[in-house]
């Protein structure tokens, strides 16, 4: 390439300069060639092909992004039908209570029933209390040891379980909020221990933490007889309701919850309920009217469903309205978009088109097929609409049909739409998939046209270097022959 610079083009371009010596933007000046501004000219033509790689790198990388937006809207609508198509997203249910007495929270996946609750007593947390003092905080209690041992009751027998827990009062400590003080360090997560004050004094309470037969306690104390701390003792088989030197009171005995489901007795030693209903938890706030128990009804939970399908629609539009974008044609401007006919978008579209717009006979012949039957219809762009009332109502009508036209369905059947677009979508966006594909062949367009520049890059740096060198060359050789000619003439000048 170099060599083509000594062909007529170069020599009547240098010509044309040459003859210029004077003048402002001229390639000459007294003779001398201006060598930067003439390879600048020279190299403008040579870098043509350079531009127009460059500009169809431009265009490709254009491509690539549309592609990876499309990728995304596709991978995003995946996502979504993934999740529909699981069919616990249509086991969704809710617990409806009518009555006093219980609350009821879905926490799993019961089945659809209706059940009657009676309350007759609710747990309680074992709690006692001393007699009363006049200050709280005067060290003068007594010094001894006061053991705490947690068990269970039952009828009038205490049994204990587990290790004792040991208490120490001191004279620094044996105060009545000291005695407090010292119980809760102690025996924390197990008896809780507060003082309350009232008209008659300051009396030291303790409760055991949770309730239940089963967390009942006992007290010993080794304080002196006739000290405050001999009185800091109780046994829960043989409790009395007012506190004494020896002994405390009971103001509420340890008991279990009580109650029916559907006329079936159980017991319970918390008022939260796990394990009555599966799937459902009671909570038994107090005991039920007699002869009017609580009604807990289990049931599709309606508006979690809905929006559970309708988050799958938002990721469909969220494609169409992306796709449209990248594929729009402008007739009265005759302006295409990036992807505008291209194969790869056109085949998704129709391909995820074909099966939103299909039948399904995922949930069997006597349920429903098409979308339209359960309040999904197309738009004008191709995007989806949900009538919720007639989605709901269908939704109520027949629920496990509802399911199977949006889930894998029975063996046998290609399965229901989001199923089926999950599918296609993990097909679409994997590497041999057609979106894949195209991502990969374009990348690979890119990689060979940077090779191309980079090629070009670097001859056309070797050119710009030769063509520096030569006519600085040629330069040097006017500026030699202007100055023998300027000798010549001062010879001349000179001979008589």
């Amino acid at each position: 390439m170099i060599g083509t610079y000594g062909n007529p083009f170069q020599t009547s371009f240098l010509t044309n300069y040459t003859t210029n010596t004077s003048g402002t933007g001229s390639l000459m000046s007294t003779g001398v060639i201006n060598v930067g501004q003439l390879v600048t000219q020279l190299m403008n033509a040579q870098s043509q092909p350079l531009t127009a790689l460059q500009n169809q790198l431009s265009g490709i990388q254009t491509t690539l992004s549309a592609y990876g937006k499309l990728q995304g809207a596709v991978s995003s609508l995946q996502t979504a039908a993934q999740t529909l198509s699981n069919p616990s997203s249509f086991q969704a249910a809710q617990a409806t209570v009518t009555g006093t007495g219980v609350a009821a929270t879905v926490t799993g996946t019961p089945a659809t029933a209706n059940y009657s609750i009676g309350v007759s007593s609710i747990a309680q947390a074992q709690s006692v209390f001393s007699s009363p003092v006049s200050d709280p905080t005067a060290l003068n209690m007594g010094t001894g040891t006061l053991t705490i041992q947690m068990g269970s009751l039952s009828g009038s027998t205490f049994t204990g379980s587990g290790s004792a827990i040991n208490v120490s009062i001191t004279s620094s400590n044996d105060s009545l909020n000291g005695i407090a003080a010292a119980i809760n360090a102690a025996a924390s997560g197990s008896v809780n221990a507060s003082v309350v004050t009232d008209a008659s004094g300051s009396r030291l309470v303790l409760s055991s933490a949770n309730t239940g037969l089963s967390n009942a306690f006992s007290v010993t104390s080794t304080g002196a007889s006739g000290t405050g701390l001999a009185g800091i003792a109780f046994n829960p088989a043989s409790p009395s309701t007012s506190p004494s030197s020896a002994a405390m009171g009971e103001s509420q005995a340890a008991a279990d919850a009580n109650f029916t489901v559907n006329g079936l007795a159980l017991s319970s030693a918390s008022n939260t309920v796990t394990s009555a209903i599966q799937g459902v938890t009671l909570n038994l706030t107090q005991p039920t009217p007699s002869g009017a128990p609580a009604q807990v009804a289990i049931g599709s939970n309606v508006t979690a469903i809905t929006n559970s399908v309708v988050s799958f629609l938002q990721a469909y539009n969220n494609y169409v309205s992306i796709n449209n974008s990248l594929t729009a044609y402008n007739s009265q401007s005759n302006t295409a978009s990036v992807l505008t006919g291209d194969p790869t978008a056109m085949q998704t579209s129709n391909s995820l088109q074909a099966i939103m717009s299909s039948a399904t006979t995922a949930g069997g012949s006597s349920s429903y097929s098409y979308l339209a039957q359960i309040g999904v219809s197309f738009n004008s762009d191709g995007s989806l609409a949900l009538n919720t009332t007639q989605f709901q109502a269908a939704l109520s009508a027949n629920p496990s049909a509802v399911s199977a036209m949006f889930t894998q369905g029975g063996t046998g059947s290609s399965g229901g739409f989001a199923f089926q677009v999950a599918n296609l979508a993990t097909q679409l966006v994997g590497p041999n998939g057609a979106i894949g594909s195209a991502e990969n062949s374009t990348n690979n367009q890119i990689a060979n046209l940077n090779s191309q520049i980079t090629t070009e890059k670097g001859m056309l740096a070797q050119i710009k270097q030769n063509l520096i060198a030569q006519y600085s060359q040629l330069n040097a050789n006017l500026v030699q022959g202007q100055q023998t000619q300027a000798s010549l003439y001062t010879q001349l000048a000179a001979l008589p």
